[in-house]
């Protein structure tokens, strides 16, 4: 169930509830994508932030963002927030350059599962033995339209070896393992099978770059 808007009251209470005290009003507990809105210029570039030790178990933390609010973009700091429900993940806001569409950042659950499909009954004659299905991810991570940054002090691990499996059917594109910036903190995300959004579309890695006040994770993205 999506929840669209929600009282200037409950928002105040989840916002109490922040790690970060400070201006996080952007931050709501509205779980469903958004609908969209006409904005007729871009987002302002995000401004880079520091992320800080987590309060506890069970935080999130949610990046600075861009909220559109009373006709202009208003800058929402990064903070560490508990999500709506236990599965829930932090999806940023998106703007369509060619529809002027801004959708606001917000929470998702991940889809449930699809059934599994039914065996494959092997030939009467001559007897083949029926190929294994190939796994495909059935919600793979959220992937952003653009770059975004993460600082953090320590370098990341070095990459896991994987195997690559058969693709599931053709316009897959591969994409590689990584160490990711999941819920607040560095998870490996397997490599998977992925459809590009349009024909052309080029995927580009998501990395870790060095800088004199840490390394900053660069998220992948499709342009």
């Amino acid at each position: 169930m999506n929840i669209r808007q929600i009282s200037s009251g409950l928002a105040l209470l989840f916002t109490a509830g922040l790690a970060h005290a400070g201006p996080h009003v952007g931050i709501g507990i509205s779980i469903g994508v958004p609908a969209p809105i006409i904005v007729r210029e871009a987002p302002p570039r995000r401004v880079v932030e520091h992320v800080y030790t987590s309060p506890g178990p069970g935080y999130i933390w949610v990046p600075g963002h861009y909220t559109w609010a009373e006709n202009r973009w208003v800058w929402i700091g990064g903070a560490w927030a508990l999500p709506p429900q236990p599965n829930a993940y932090w999806v940023d806001g998106r703007w369509t350059p060619d529809t002027r569409q801004w959708i606001e950042a917000h929470w998702e659950v991940p889809a449930p599962p699809p059934p599994p499909p039914a065996p494959i009954q092997p030939a009467p004659a001559p007897a083949v033995s029926s190929p294994s299905s190939v796994p495909v991810p059935s919600t793979p991570p959220p992937v952003v339209s653009g770059p975004t940054e993460v600082i953090v002090e320590e370098a990341p691990p070095p990459p896991q070896q994987e195997i690559i499996v058969e693709s599931p059917g053709p316009g897959y594109v591969w994409i590689g393992g990584y160490w990711g910036w999941v819920n607040g903190r560095r998870e490996w995300v397997r490599g998977y099978w992925a459809r590009p959004p349009h024909r052309h579309a080029v995927w580009v890695a998501p990395r870790w770059e060095p800088r004199s006040h840490g390394y900053v994770y660069i998220r992948g993205y499709w342009r």
